[in-house]
């Protein structure tokens, strides 16, 4: 039996979730060792609905590592291409010595069922996200920032590396974020986007030039990095494995990793800042309205040796100084506007109101890009870099 696809069954008691609703169809082999016959007959198995905006699962081993289980909702082309895409990429990654550096920030590759569009990577053990961490610190520490921004750093500076191998290169699609092109797609293609995205439309609507702003980004992107994507603090997982004297961080969730600017990730981490920064102010006021203790202070104010620690760990680990590093500074302020566009769909969601946050979103986003370099000192500080 042994190299053989086996079908998981775990017994219903030890699904926190139903399992016909869910669709767990989860095939491995026991030659990989993945989840062996032996594993699910001694009650060494459970599994976890972990799902976004795909089909996730947690697999808890007590006897060996754990796993995570990602599979596609739909079977449209565009989800199909992109976990093929996920899965190449650690694929060749953990396969070849030269990404080394970069194989130890992210999850363990195990497999690709491709005829369930299934990935099998492994789950980082005792780990919380970075947002769980910054709510439950009620900051974002300078270390962690610092960690972050290293990491981040290493992660952009394999963008020659990765784009000179022909294994990985025509992975990519080298493609722009979509709020720099809406000066050629218009903004309509947003009423696709539940209830939030029509009330975009409106609200944009009332700011003529911030569209015209965002389309003037192209003109700074460039393709100088592997980038994640999506690099927010929900996809890096801070953890502290046994034996090791520092923390540990791994950035999960690269299905949508590219050849692009690496400004744009740090644009990511700059737009984290600010969220907090606008909700905590938000709560701050209705503590206030109603006579309760104010919850932590995380103004951008307090928050910029946080933001600080991150720039200059990001600029070491990515072997940026002077005219360089300040380029990058320039551009990733800008293209926080931008990410702070996909933070109103990612934020309000199918809300049925455009909250005062949506609008605060969108005035952050039109005031960064009148004015990037008042938006830098802010956020940085004296020096910049």
């Amino acid at each position: 039996m042994m190299g053989a696809r086996v079908r998981l069954v775990a017994p219903r008691t030890l699904l926190p979730c139903d399992a016909d609703r869910f669709g767990v169809e989860i095939y491995t082999d026991m030659k990989q060792g993945l989840a062996g016959a032996d594993t699910i007959v001694d009650g060494d198995f459970m599994l976890a609905e972990a799902g976004r905006r795909n089909r996730n699962f947690k697999i808890f081993r007590r006897k060996q590592g754990g796993l995570f289980v990602k599979q596609i909702k739909t079977a449209d082309a565009q989800a199909i291409t992109t976990i093929q895409r996920e899965a190449a990429f650690y694929r060749t990654v953990h396969s070849d010595a030269k990404y080394a550096a970069l194989s130890r920030m992210m999850p363990g590759f195990f497999d690709y069922e491709g005829s369930r569009h299934a990935l099998t990577l492994s789950l980082t053990e005792n780990a919380e996200s970075l947002s769980e961490h910054q709510m439950r610190q009620g900051e974002m520490p300078e270390n962690t920032a610092r960690l972050m921004g290293n990491a981040l750093g290493i992660a952009h500076a394999h963008g020659a590396m990765v784009a000179a191998d022909p294994a990985m290169r025509s992975l990519f699609p080298y493609q722009l974020p979509w709020p720099m092109m809406m000066e050629q797609t218009g903004i309509a293609f947003l009423n696709g986007f539940g209830t939030t995205g029509p009330q975009i439309v409106r609200a944009m609507q009332q700011m003529p030039t911030l569209q015209t702003m965002l389309s003037g980004l192209r003109q700074f992107w460039q393709y100088d990095s592997l980038i994640h994507g999506d690099m927010k603090w929900d996809n890096c997982l801070i953890s502290q494995p046994a034996g090791a004297m520092e923390p540990q961080l791994t950035i999960v969730d690269w299905e949508l990793a590219d050849i692009g600017d690496g400004a744009w990730d740090v644009a990511t981490i700059f737009k984290e800042y600010l969220v907090a920064a606008i909700l905590s102010f938000n709560a701050r006021q209705n503590a206030a309205a109603q006579n309760l203790p104010a919850p932590p202070d995380q103004s951008i104010a307090r928050s910029q040796p946080s933001i600080r620690a991150f720039w200059k760990a990001y600029m070491q680990g990515r072997g940026l100084s002077g005219a360089q590093a300040a380029a990058c500074l320039d551009r990733a302020v800008r293209y926080t506007a931008a990410r702070m566009i996909i933070a109103v769909l990612e934020y309000l969601g199918a809300s049925s109101q455009f909250s005062p946050l949506g609008d605060t979103m969108l005035e952050t986003a039109r005031g960064i890009l009148e004015s990037p370099q008042a938006a830098a000192a802010q956020m940085i500080g004296v020096p910049a870099t």
